[in-house]
Parts: structure tokens; C-alpha cells; sequence
């Protein structure tokens, strides 16, 4: 199985699907509705978990509908991990995009040069805390994936976006110009919130050199990775998203004698 391309084929499909679904419900075709806030599939309604318990934490009540249709990311975080960061997010697309762009003009960005979950989760905490104390809806306001889904809907059919676009433009100028995948690696509340449902059997990126499946030491591996992450180190949790592209990169070197492997 080529991880890359299938990964690729993800990514494309979910930028498909934020243009194809506003375009089919503005025709009157409503069997998938809604945005990456949460979305229906016929019956069946998928909420982002920080968005739902961000409502019972703005509402102080916990709806049955709301927390079931919570399940399904839940559970898909708990066995694979970050995949929606890594896979599915058009914000972490649109960042991989601006970081290669970055480096194929040479652009030089001083900070970031490493990652650290604190900060992540610190952000996470006082949004959160905000949240409770102001009753305001803090983590729509700072969900890229959520609002960039909201706003190519609203283009496709009003013709006209809002301002909340400003804070993805805001990213890609951060990005760009100061700290290499900055959003993803200290900020985003989406993946932070995703990255706390992790148990010891989640699908991990896992080093192991037992007989034939030897590191040659070439560091493809950490090159391949967006977030500036080795995975032949210990402790790439939670800031690694499952997304594979170290995997591909030591496959690429070593083929089926490859130490780099994902695991439960």
C-alpha cells in the first residue's frame, strides 16, 4: 500500500467535498449537510468533539444527540489518532502547500525551529476556560477546518466570504514568514483537543530495528516530516499526526527492511 498516494487521494477527496457539498445542497441534494463543524449523512450527524463540548460548556447541558454524534471522531481518534489532522484537514493541506512553497523560494522563517505540546495545550486550556466563564463560542472562532468549510459555502452561495477568513490568511502569512507549520505544531485547538483521545494501543509511528530492519542513520525520515519531528525519538506524542510521510520517506530507503512502521 503507497501511504503517500492514499494520503494525497484523502486530501484531495476532503477539498472535493467542501466545494462538491454546498454545491449539491444549493441544487436542492441534501444527503450530506453541514460543515466541519458537523455534518449529516443521511441520518446520521457527525460533530468535531472540541465543537460539542464546547456547547455544553457555552449551554451547561449535555444533549443525547449532541454527545452521540461526538462518538465517531472520538472513537476514530482513540484507534488511529490524529488522522483528521494529518489526512482529512483542509487547514493542514493548505499549510503543507504554504511550506512547500516556502522552501522551494528559500524563504527563511527564524522561529519553529522545534515543537512542544505545552503551548498547544495551554492555548487549548485558557480557550476552554474562556469558554466557560464568557459563554462565548471561542473554539468555532479559532476551528480553521470548520472555518474554511463554513466559508466556501458561504462563496458558493452568496458570492461573498466573512471575515472570519481573515484568520486563515492570518495563518499562511505566519507561516510564510515566521514559524514553519506555527498553527498546527502551537496553536490549533481542533488537534489539540483530537490528541487527548489517545490510549496506549492508538495507532502509533513506532522505530524498531529487529534483524534485517536496520536505520541506515539517513534522516530522510525526520526531513519527510511537516511538523519538524524524529521519529526515531521517543516522545513524538501527541504532537505527530499519523500522517505516515516519515514512513514513506524510510520505504523509499529501505524498502520492505524499513525500521519505521505504524503500530497499535
Amino acid at each position: 500500500m503507497n501511504l503517500a498516494r492514499l494520503r494525497k487521494g484523502t486530501q484531495v477527496l476532503t477539498i472535493v467535498l467542501v466545494l462538491l457539498v454546498p454545491l449539491l445542497n444549493k441544487k436542492g441534494i441534501t444527503v450530506v449537510m453541514g460543515s466541519l463543524y458537523s455534518f449529516a449523512i443521511g441520518p446520521l450527524w457527525i460533530t468535531d468533539p472540541l465543537i460539542g463540548f464546547q456547547t455544553v460548556l457555552t449551554t451547561m447541558t449535555a444533549d443525547r444527540t449532541l454527545l452521540l454524534s461526538m462518538v465517531l471522531p472520538v472513537v476514530l481518534a482513540l484507534v488511529l489518532g490524529r488522522v483528521f489532522c494529518g489526512w482529512a484537514c483542509p487547514q493542514n493541506t493548505l499549510s503543507e502547500f504554504v511550506d512547500f512553497a516556502a522552501t522551494k523560494f528559500g524563504i527563511e522563517r527564524p522561529w519553529g525551529k522545534g515543537t512542544t505540546a505545552t503551548m498547544r495545550y495551554s492555548v487549548l486550556v485558557v480557550i476552554l476556560i474562556l469558554t466557560l466563564l464568557l459563554k462565548v463560542p471561542l473554539a468555532s472562532l479559532l476551528s480553521a477546518p470548520g472555518i474554511i468549510s463554513v466559508q466556501t459555502a458561504k462563496l458558493i452561495y452568496e458570492g461573498t466570504v466573512g471575515l472570519e477568513l481573515g484568520l486563515i490568511a492570518l495563518i499562511v502569512l505566519f507561516e510564510l514568514f515566521l514559524v514553519r507549520r506555527g498553527w498546527c505544531n502551537y496553536i490549533c485547538p481542533v488537534g489539540s483537543f483530537l490528541g487527548i483521545f489517545r490510549f496506549t494501543r492508538t495507532l502509533k509511528v513506532v522505530f524498531s530495528e529487529e534483524g534485517d530492519h536496520v536505520c541506515g542513520k539517513c534522516l530522510a525520515c525526520a526531513d519527510a516530516c511537516n511538523l519538524g519531528l524524529n521519529p526515531m525519538e521517543a516522545g513524538i506524542y501527541p504532537q505527530c499526526h499519523n500522517c505516515g510521510a516519515c514512513i514513506s520517506a524510510c520505504e523509499k530507503m529501505k524498502a520492505d527492511k524499513k525500521p519505521l512502521v505504524f503500530k497499535f
